[in-house]
């Protein structure tokens, strides 16, 4: 960045103090009559008023007041980022619309498409081989709609989400929680850069220098499903950062989508749990694109080419099984006699086709 605008400046100067949180921010501005102006120009003569913060945080703002957006420009510069402010008016739309948003973002990449349909995939670091599976997937099966996918940048489910969708050619953006010159977990270095430069962006909103402390990743799930337009929930236990992402989501007014897992599995307890307080139950991608008239009637549109006579042998026999009135997995599976794990892929393939679709009680009708 060559300069910042004035509420660039403040809020990132506020920002730089490790001390302000997003709330002290919003209050600080409240005070200067909402007026980030009033705020930098008067900030000194009112500090003996400014309670709220500590005495050596406004010693430590006051000292490096006049060097700062200098200083500032030339860090951004040498980490190849960027910031973009909630005054600004690039700054993600859904996520403004959240209760506590941010005040500030730093990121690398391009946050140009950040508006577009997104869907977070999110689940455990410890993820198991099910849950890998899961999360590959439903990223591809989202990935053909050119959906956005959401996650966090870490081990096990995240890495995996973020991984597919690049392989996919979707745009995928990682919020982590720590500044944007660190990286954490360190074996996911690779995928920072992969991120930031095929379209998508790594997203935080701690400044320079912030270490991945326990406390910041509450504040960065919120901004996952802030950013997002449904969270996709694959694995988690029942103490888990997955399940804040999900209450936040809940409190934003996202979508919850959980696929059911194991009743033995420590990380299928969490996503169970969620089921069983109201988030939906999601066996394949038509579950989630239900809840969304426009995706699922872009899928329709997508499938108007689809030339029904290029079916496989196997989803051919399915069809046929189905148009003779046969409807749960069960029969079709002893009719086919297709084996059930695959029978289960075949059944997805063909609803991303449009050819089928699942309704109540596990069953699929013909969509075609």
């Amino acid at each position: 960045m060559e300069n910042l605008n004035l509420n660039q400046k403040v809020i990132a100067w506020l920002n730089s103090a490790r001390g302000i949180s997003n709330r002290k921010i919003e209050k600080l501005i409240e005070y200067f009559d909402g007026s980030t102006k009033n705020l930098w120009d008067n900030f000194e003569s009112e500090k003996n008023n400014l309670t709220i913060l500590k005495p050596e945080i406004i010693a430590f703002l006051i000292k490096t007041k006049c060097s700062f957006e200098e200083k500032f420009i030339k860090r951004l510069n040498q980490e190849n980022a960027s910031i973009i402010t909630i005054f600004d008016n690039a700054y993600p739309k859904k996520l403004k619309q959240c209760s506590g948003a941010p005040y500030i973002l730093y990121y690398k990449g391009s946050i140009e498409k950040i508006d577009d349909f997104s869907i977070a995939v999110v689940g455990s670091r410890k993820a198991t081989a099910y849950g890998k599976w899961a999360a590959e997937k439903f990223t591809k099966d989202l990935a053909e709609l050119e959906v956005n996918i959401i996650s966090g940048l870490a081990a096990g489910i995240d890495a995996v989400a973020h991984k597919t969708a690049l392989k996919s050619n979707t745009n995928t953006f990682g919020v982590i929680g720590c500044g944007i010159d660190k990286i954490y977990p360190m074996s996911n270095e690779r995928l920072y850069s992969e991120i930031s430069e095929k379209g998508g962006a790594v997203i935080t909103e701690y400044p320079f220098g912030m270490q991945p402390l326990p406390n910041n990743f509450y504040g960065r799930n919120r901004i996952i499903s802030g950013l997002s337009d449904g969270v996709l929930v694959i694995e988690a236990q029942t103490k888990s950062g997955t399940l804040i992402t999900a209450g936040h989501a809940a409190n934003q007014g996202r979508e919850v989508f959980a696929i059911p897992g194991n009743i033995n599995s420590l990380y299928s307890k969490g996503t169970n749990a969620l089921i069983k307080d109201g988030a939906k139950i999601t066996v394949s991608v038509y579950d989630i694109l239900e809840e969304f008239p426009k995706l699922k009637e872009k899928l329709k549109k997508k499938n108007k080419f689809v030339d029904c006579i290029h079916f496989t042998n196997e989803e051919k026999k399915i069809i046929e099984c189905i148009k003779q009135g046969t409807e749960n997995l069960y029969e079709i599976n002893t009719k086919t006699g297709i084996e059930a794990g695959k029978l289960l892929s075949f059944m997805t393939v063909l609803e991303m086709k449009g050819a089928v679709k699942q309704i109540q009680g596990s069953k699929f009708v013909l969509n075609i």
